[in-house]
């Protein structure tokens, strides 16, 4: 019963018991005459966890949040949050921050002319109060992804579009503007540092970027455009972690998945499975449901599902284009493009251009490859046609499997037994400790919005210096963001006393959670790639040195930022690491031999056709943010029907549209999804250059941590890495670790 109060824990947890209960089940019990109760045990999603003033007269105690734990009484290492228990708590602070931030704004706008210095002017619009320095914000906004109550979330969304509205709003005023660009032409800017003289000119480009030198009709205008763009990205976004799609199919038509997947997804009055939208609940399907029919409703439910995304969809792309136009860009894609790596959108479609030549053949004889085998697969079921066999989208993840299984021996579903997940999490935490020369600590006390939420704090190994906090929130929710990601909480700053505010990041999963009956969750070897990779955003965020080396105004350009954590997903295909992560659920085994020979000689199978998909969503991206995009939904559509066949050689199904739960379009990717396969040619390089010899080496380690994550965005990005590198990066690692170069 404790685990619903751990809002508030009173101490630390009990020793863990064997693997096959690491994960307690907050949701054992029921007390009788609590109206919430039924919710919060019977499925997981609905527990509401309200404030008592919120909650049913009659809620008990395991149903209702406690109040808040003051950081001063938990202790002096927790981060400096105290979650909103109301919407009225929410718009306070989102109030607090509004005030605070134009009164910032008006000091520095009010500084004499012979008064402008960097600490008069610079220093205070490095940490303006509505960036994530000021930890009011994201305690306001943070909820929107992860609260239990759709009321909570809704104030929280509310909160980050205001606070998205105020950032646009202070990058508009002039007399702000003003102040920098006087005190930019001063001696004192001209002799700067280059670490200062860094943030002179982000700032200055910043205000260039959002329209300061617009006469003021078209500022209002771009202003207007850019407030309308965060409010359909707020919708979408609610679309997505709002939907209540369910999909009911007999047992018999989930043939091939695990019993133990069909069972826990049974209802117990009608026999039905009932499946989401979800991917614990899609991904099986697709990799070992038998049945075609009941892949391709899934896969039909998921690209037709969210409302009215597609619209949104349209209305952003083209928000986005004109907001461009004012700006003088051809298009959203030159607009973004110019401070990526990248430089420009043709030298974009230059790179993927390149790299769809090499895989295309390879991609064929993939699809060949699974073509043959669904068609010896429909005759060993009895369900051959004359008609041609061909290959479609919801048959590419099962025959796959089906591939890695019969010809390599490896049996994902199998191998799970392997990989519970507190044994995936507790290993991978110990890897990058060793590796980056840090300590994590778990803190049990501690102010939280959910009670599986884990808090750990960071300390360097070395000097004992804390490096910052991360919160893990790991398994899926109704209303919870419904993919993986991290999200910063709060950014590095100094404090007026001289000591140092440490960030603190919040990853937020959905990896299949422990079973009703209190088994822990498996997790398949591409959920602990996730989360290896996810825990590798974390690091780069926290291991960030410097006054704003991760700001807003030191953001690492969207083609490089995924390049660490996808260099850090080679550790999941080495046979040390592997030893390290798998525990067998029962027996306490370690992955045999023979399943990690397997594993790593199947890395690279259908990786052409893999590749060629990555390529169709950097160019479906870059296409509707181009000069040309489609007008509407209608357009969006015939842009799908063609493309997809065209790059990924799979027909799209009619009606099917990917683009109303492709969220990285509608945040800050758009225009820059290429940044995965960029980024990937950089983190191959850095792998075989520094690590592939010794991938445990503390040398290469710290190094990477010092020259590649400490900087953030600040300086030459290319620079860091060539010095990391010792030589400018290269595509042949790359392509020779996908296979595609012999």
């Amino acid at each position: 019963r404790s685990q619903g109060r751990r809002f508030q824990v009173a101490g630390p947890p009990p020793r863990a018991p064997p693997v096959a209960a690491m994960l307690t089940n907050a949701y054992s019990g029921k007390r009788e005459g609590c109206p919430c109760c039924e919710e919060r045990v019977a499925k997981r999603g609905g527990a509401r966890f309200l404030a008592r003033a919120m909650a049913p007269s009659a809620a008990c105690e395991d149903c209702v949040l406690p109040p808040p734990v003051p950081p001063t009484e938990a202790g002096a290492e927790v981060p400096p949050f105290v979650w909103p228990r109301t919407p009225a708590d929410i718009e306070a602070a989102t109030k607090e921050v509004e005030a605070a931030s134009q009164a910032a704004l008006d000091v520095v706008a009010a500084v004499p002319k012979d008064k402008l210095s960097f600490e008069t002017v610079i220093r205070p619009l490095m940490e303006v109060p509505y960036y994530k320095t000021n930890h009011l914000v994201c305690q306001s906004k943070h909820l929107q992804h992860c609260a239990t109550d759709p009321v909570m979330r809704e104030a929280a969304t509310k909160a980050a579009s205001a606070f998205a509205a105020l950032k646009k709003g202070g990058k508009t005023r002039k007399d702000v503007y003003a102040q920098v660009l006087a005190f930019s032409e001063s001696a004192e800017a001209k002799g700067l540092p280059e670490y200062e003289a860094y943030f002179v000119g982000a700032i200055l480009n910043g205000f260039e970027r959002s329209g300061l030198a617009l006469s003021p009709e078209q500022a209002a205008e771009l202003r207007k455009l850019l407030d309308e763009d965060t409010e359909v990205c707020s919708k979408y976004k609610t679309n997505l972690g709002e939907d209540k799609t369910k999909i009911t199919f007999a047992p018999e038509e989930l043939e091939g998945c695990d019993p133990e997947f069909v069972k826990d997804r049974t209802d117990k009055e009608t026999g039905q499975v009932v499946i989401t939208l979800k991917m614990p609940d899609v991904l099986p399907i697709m990799q070992y449901c038998a049945v075609a029919e009941t892949r391709r409703k899934v896969t039909i439910a998921r690209d037709c599902a969210y409302g009215n995304n597609l619209d949104l969809c349209a209305q952003g792309v083209q928000l986005r284009k004109k907001s461009a136009a004012i700006l003088g860009y051809k298009s959203w894609a030159h607009y973004v493009t110019e401070r990526r790596m990248s430089g420009s959108p043709e030298k974009v479609f230059a790179f993927l251009g390149g790299i769809e030549e090499k895989a295309k053949p390879g991609a064929l004889a993939d699809k060949e490859r699974l073509r043959l085998l669904k068609k010896a697969h429909l005759e060993e079921r009895g369900e051959s046609t004359d008609a041609e066999v061909t290959i479609e989208s919801w048959d590419v993840a099962f025959y796959h499997a089906m591939i890695l299984k019969r010809e390599y021996g490896v049996d994902h579903e199998a191998i799970r037994k392997y990989f519970p997940c507190p044994v995936v999490v507790e290993g991978t935490l110990s890897i990058y400790q060793e590796l980056l020369g840090l300590k994590f600590t778990e803190i049990h006390k501690f102010d939280t919005w959910h009670p599986e939420v884990r808090l750990f704090v960071v300390h360097d190994a070395a000097t004992s210096e804390r490096v910052g906090h991360f919160y893990l929130d790991l398994h899926p929710r109704d209303g919870k963001y419904n993919h993986a990601a991290i999200f910063h909480l709060l950014k590095r700053k100094q404090l007026p006393d001289g000591s140092w505010q440490t960030p603190v990041d919040c990853m937020l999963t959905n990896l299949p959670a422990p079973s009703a009956d209190g088994k822990p969750a498996l997790l398949r070897h591409d959920d602990v790639v996730t989360f290896f990779h996810e825990f590798g955003h974390i690091m780069h965020g926290l291991c960030a040195e410097g006054a704003a080396n991760s700001t807003t105004l030191a953001k690492c350009p969207r083609d490089f930022v995924e390049a660490p954590s996808q260099m850090l997903e080679n550790w999941c295909y080495n046979r040390g690491v592997l030893q390290r992560l798998s525990k067998h659920v029962e027996s306490g085994e370690c992955l045999p031999e023979a399943n990690v020979t397997a594993l790593l000689a199947a890395k690279n199978v259908n990786e052409g056709l893999m590749m060629l998909r990555q390529l169709y969503l950097g160019l479906l991206d870059l296409s509707i943010h181009g000069e040309s995009p489609p007008a509407d939904a209608a357009g969006l559509q015939a842009l799908v029907d063609e493309l997809r066949p065209r790059i990924s050689l799979l027909n799209n199904p009619p009606g099917c549209n990917m683009l109303r739960n492709f969220g990285h379009l509608m945040n800050q990717y758009s225009a820059a999804y290429y940044g995965y396969l960029w980024a990937e040619v950089l983190s191959a390089d850095m792998f075989a250059s520094r690590f592939e010899q010794d991938p445990f080496s503390t040398e290469a380690g710290m190094a990477y941590r010092k020259t590649v994550l400490a900087p953030g965005g600040v300086g030459s990005i290319a620079g860091h890495l060539a010095k990391f590198l010792g030589h400018e990066p290269t595509q042949e690692p790359f392509l020779r670790s996908r296979g595609i170069l012999k």
